[in-house]
This record gives C-alpha cells, structure tokens and sequence, in this order.
C-alpha cells in the first residue's frame, strides 16, 4: 500500500474468506461455480443493482433464486462483494474506468479483491484487467474528488460539511465504509442475558454484552441466527444497538398505553413490550399491512400478547380518533432518509437526494403533527429517526415545539438511568443522537417531549 495518507485508502492485500467459500488457496470445489465464473456473476449483480430499481437485499436475493447455480458457499462471497461495491462504488467506478474494455469485469474484480476474496477469483480472466489492478492499488484515495474519495454522493458531504464541519465528514464517511457488527436484544420474557449468551457458545457463537444496554448482546462474526432453534423460540431479536437505545427512551409503565406511530415490521415495538413485561398495551400502527404482517408472528414468538395492531390509511385517518388524548406514550419512528443506516443499507445514498429529503421532511412534519394529538397530559411524544442530517432531526423537533408550546423538551438523560446510556453519546446535549463512527451503533436520533399536566 502507498500513498502518504492510508486512512482512505481500502487497499490491501487480499486475505481468506471468512464465509468459508473457498479451499485451500482458493481451490475450486467440485461442482463450483468456476472462478471467473464467479467474477462474472458479481459483474452481472453489480450491473442489476447499478439500476437502483429496489433495495439492494430484495435485489440480491432475487438474484440467488434466479442463479440457482451459485451454491450455498459461493453466495456470500457474492454478497459480500457486491456490497463492498455499493459501499465504495463511487471510488470502484472512477478506477475501473482508467483501462480499456468492459469496466463492469472490473468493477466486480475490484470489489471482489477489496471483500477479502481469496486471489484465484479475482485474478481469473483477462490479465489486462489484473495489470489494471496492480496500478490502481497504488493509487491513494487522498488525491482523488469528493465523491470517489469519500464515497459519498456530494449532495450528502454538502450537508454534513455545512451542520457539523469538515472533521464529522472525514469520520462518518469512514465509518459507513465498514460493515455494521450483529447485535442482539435478549427477550428477557423468555431467557436471561447471561443463559443466552451461554446457549450461544453453545453453538460456537461468540458474543459480550452492550455496555449500557442490560438486554443486549453483541455477536462475533455474521452467523445466520436466524436459522437458530433460540431464534424460533423467541429468545431473542436481532436489532441494532442503537434502536434499542431509542426504543429505551419510551420508558412505558406497565400499565401505560403506548402507540407506536410508525411500527413497520414491529422491532421497537417489540421491545417496548418487553420493557412493559407483556403488560400494559401496546399499539402497533402502520400505512403498510404487510409490514404488520410481519410482525404479528414476531409477536407470537416472542410470547408478546398485550398488543393491537391496526394498519391506518395514512397519519390523519379518522380512525385515530379513538385514542386522540389518550396515549402515555408515543413513539414516532418517522420515514426518513436513513443516513445513519449506510452500514448496513448503502444503497440508500444512492436512492435519496435533496429532493427526497425535502418530501421527507413535509412528511416528518405531519406525522408528529397528527401523533402529537394522541398524547394524554402529562404524556410524552418520542420523535426518532435513524438520520444524521438535522434537517430530519432537530430542525423538525424545534418547528415543532415553537408551534405547540403545550410540549417542552425533555433531556435524555433524564429519561435514562447513567447505567443504561450509550457511553459516547453527548450529555451535556437535550436530544440523543448516536454516530455509527463511535463504534457504539448505528446513526440514530431521538428527541422526548413532554405534553404539560393541563
């Protein structure tokens, strides 16, 4: 590697995959797809993807029904190189077009190089292509533009650079180049922190507990808990650090009548009810039956039974009449542009723009509007989104309360106990937010307001 600044720069040499694809060397199985094959079949994802049609999980794996030749072995080395292109594709794109020929096989090269693939794969094919590759190894991101050098679109960058200042730009975009880690929230309905934990290495899975999180785990590695027995038992859910600690803020009562405005497939809710210890109710309501319908079985798993759901026409429906004023809590996990999801969602900075924003924000603005109706006196109103970009987050909270002064900000660390709040998270602040760059979860925002006794 060279180049005098090495931060920015992804090269290195290649190393084993840790998805178990390959054997010794990187020798082909029996039955495999061939190794440039598998170049090829990259190339092919990157040029769907490319086309933003979707988001990129629901085009992935589209791709593996529609490919049934790639084996159970060969698909997450796929996977994981398509995604290091979507999180590098502006740096990938700018050097794949220094050669001539096809720079779609170059591309997939790059990403499959930079994803860890052993070099038998990425080397197979045309050697003018591996004779790019050993130049632009020796390229550092440093002296490259905005865009390639930061792989973010410019758009975003302009926001960061004028909220929060050229250093936050270098941070977070480092940061969302990195994959998210696994984490866990225990159902402590159903098992203990510390008994799943050893069930877990039980099963060869690693894992240590969230500082600040009593019902958090965080696992070593990506292994598909999915498929667990735990898992099917309702154990445990897989949900980032970060929107537990927001789920946290509600801090509902066990008899308390919480709604969660904008409850999608249902992982806030499902720890707001266990927080309430399957007491209480909970509302679940979405414009989406089919996210509900996700999560009703969630909910059985999980042995959650103090729940309703009800799927609404859109944040006005008269419907919501019958709980206008009655609500102790609210939670409003608002659409937004999920910028602090880049980890795990990359694809989002290619599917959002200013434009989107601006639509984002009149819709953020009407749903705490209309949300704001059901909370009782003495209630409060928890506005979340999982944004970094102020223009979702504070400026929204602040046109708010300047139009409703029956609410007043509460600090977040009032709700909290200090034994229970992300530790690099600022204190001295009214409202949460929580930068992926801090290692601690992804970027998230949350702000409690509280409605007044009268």
């Amino acid at each position: 590697m060279t180049g005098s600044k090495q931060k920015n720069t992804p090269f290195r040499k290649p190393q084993a995959n840790k998805s178990g694809g390959r054997g010794r060397a990187g020798e082909p199985r029996q039955g495999a797809v061939s190794r440039f094959g598998l170049v090829s079949q990259v190339a092919q994802l990157i040029d769907l993807l490319d086309q933003f049609e979707g988001p990129a999980d629901a085009t992935i794996s589209r791709f593996f029904k529609d490919h049934p030749e790639l084996g159970g072995r060969d698909r997450p080395l796929v996977a994981e190189a398509v995604y290091c292109w979507l999180r590098y594709r502006f740096r990938i794109n700018h050097l794949a077009q220094a050669a001539e020929g096809p720079a779609l096989m170059r591309q997939a090269k790059l990403a499959l190089l930079w994803s860890g693939a052993p070099e038998p794969i990425w080397s197979a094919g045309r050697q003018s292509d591996n004779e790019w590759l050993s130049r632009v190894i020796n390229v550092s991101a440093d002296d490259l533009a905005s865009e390639p050098r930061t792989c973010l679109p410019d758009w975003l960058t302009a926001k960061l650079l004028e909220q929060f200042g050229p250093n936050r730009v270098e941070t977070f975009s480092q940061a969302v180049l990195q994959a998210a880690p696994l984490d866990v929230r225990v159902n402590t309905l159903k098992i203990t922190v510390g008994e799943l934990q050893q069930a877990l290495a039980g099963m060869g899975v690693k894992s240590e507990p969230i500082e600040g999180l009593p019902d958090a785990l965080r696992v070593d590695g990506k292994p598909a808990l999915g498929k667990t027995e735990l898992f099917q038992e309702g154990a445990f859910e897989v949900q980032d650090a970060g929107s537990q600690w927001v789920s946290r803020l509600v801090a509902p009562r066990r008899s308390d009548l919480v709604v969660d405005f904008c409850a999608g497939a249902g992982g806030k809710t499902l720890a707001i009810a266990a927080l309430m210890k399957n007491t209480g109710r909970v509302v679940a309501l979405d414009t989406s039956e089919r996210r509900l319908q996700k999560f009703r079985p969630r909910a059985a798993r999980a042995g959650m039974s103090n729940f309703y759901t009800l799927v609404i026409n859109d944040e006005a429906d008269p419907r919501l009449n019958k709980y206008y004023g009655k609500a102790d809590r609210v939670l409003v996990d608002v659409p937004c542009t999920g910028m602090g999801t880049l980890r795990r969602n990359p694809d989002l900075k290619f599917r959002q723009d200013l434009q989107s924003l601006a639509e984002l924000n009149q819709k953020q603005m009407s749903i705490i509007e209309h949300a704001s109706k059901l909370v009782k006196p003495d209630g409060r109103l928890i506005y979340v989104t999982c944004s970094v970009l102020q223009d979702e987050n504070e400026r929204v909270v602040e046109a708010f309360l300047a139009a409703h002064p029956e609410f007043r900000l509460r600090r977040w660390t009032e709700v909290l106990n200090p034994n229970e709040r992300p530790s690099k998270a600022d204190t001295t602040a009214d409202m949460l937010r929580l930068w992926p760059e801090d290692g601690e979860s992804d970027g998230f925002f949350a702000a409690v307001l509280q409605r007044s006794k009268a």
